[in-house]
């Protein structure tokens, strides 16, 4: 289940990509860059997408100069995919002193394809060092930017504005290959009294302990975001209403058995959960919110702690 939160804090081992036909050089890199973090080979521009993709490196290296491997286009295809055009890229290659003209134009393709850096060696060990370090310190700093921008700060999932973008770019995939989504809207019973009898402190661990409960009910390609206060919505991809249905059942017991210790007794809270089918004729995920946001309010009128779907 994607929460929003993002895997490389400052501090963290580096995870990095080196895309060669040589694997000598990855014990080169490896040695190098030793302090910074993992350096893992590929040798082929398909398995470099392949893991990119997966893995989400903190940064790719690769050759320009490669006999085998184009990296050029291997570049622009990473920035071409939006599970890989974030992920900073920089061309590490042999430069031929009897045509710096053609090596300008090369370093010049390389940076207009959206590498970050054309390093031409012979370098100093130190040289190249401090430059992939100094790459690896401001995509650390355009992470760190991106988590505040696009996720919750109380619960680390998404938020309202990431959630709602992210769901709109999934909806148009679906509309795409025709495929069913639904999506629900979830709101902690008398939210209101579980703060004026524990106080927000409290309110905010009920809120914390919700979001952990739906992150582990959903999948992995389920989306999650926290609209406000004790509000949330979730977006599931290929799930049929039935399905959701089951799904839904699922995290409303589960947060029925939630228990939060607090000074003054135990606490134990429900929620009210609006489900609504995405229709392929509908013009913004938005449209089907809103049914999903009138199942939710007929839950509550209904008496609260089920699951209502329109």
């Amino acid at each position: 289940m994607s929460d929003g939160s993002d895997k490389q804090e400052e501090g963290t081992p580096a995870s990095i990509l080196l895309v060669d036909d040589a694997p000598e050089r990855l014990q080169e890199f490896r040695h190098l860059l030793r302090r910074e973090g993992s350096v893992q080979l590929v040798a082929s521009s398909d398995e470099a997408l392949a893991v990119a993709a997966r893995q989400k490196p903190d940064l790719v290296l690769l050759d320009g100069a490669s006999s085998s491997i184009d990296g050029y286009e291997l570049c622009r295809r990473l920035k071409a995919e939006q599970a890989t055009q974030d992920i900073p890229v920089i061309f590490v290659t042999e430069r031929d002193a009897d045509a710096n003209s053609d090596s300008d134009s090369d370093e010049a393709k390389g940076l207009g394809l959206g590498a970050v850096d054309y390093i031409a060696r012979p370098l100093t060990s130190p040289v190249l060092y401090t430059r992939i370090v100094n790459h690896l310190g401001v995509a650390r700093a355009n992470a760190e930017l991106k988590r505040l921008a696009t996720t919750d700060p109380l619960t680390g999932i998404f938020n309202r504005r990431h959630f709602l973008d992210l769901a709109g770019k999934e909806m148009a995939r679906m509309r795409r290959y025709r495929t069913e989504a639904s999506c629900l809207m979830l709101d902690i019973d008398h939210f209101k009294q579980v703060n004026d009898t524990y106080g927000h402190d409290i309110g905010d661990q009920a809120i914390t302990a919700t979001s952990r409960t739906a992150l582990q009910a959903l999948r992995l390609e389920d989306l999650l975001g926290r609209l406000g206060g004790e509000e949330f919505a979730a977006m599931l991809p290929m799930t049929p209403l039935a399905k959701a249905e089951t799904v839904a059942e699922r995290l409303r017991l589960a947060i029925a058995g939630l228990r939060i210790a607090t000074p003054q007794g135990e606490l134990r809270f429900t929620a009210s959960i609006g489900l609504a089918e995405i229709l392929p004729d509908e013009r913004s995920f938005e449209e089907a919110l809103k049914r999903a946001d009138a199942a939710l309010y007929q839950a509550k009128r209904n008496g609260r702690n089920q699951v209502v779907i329109i």
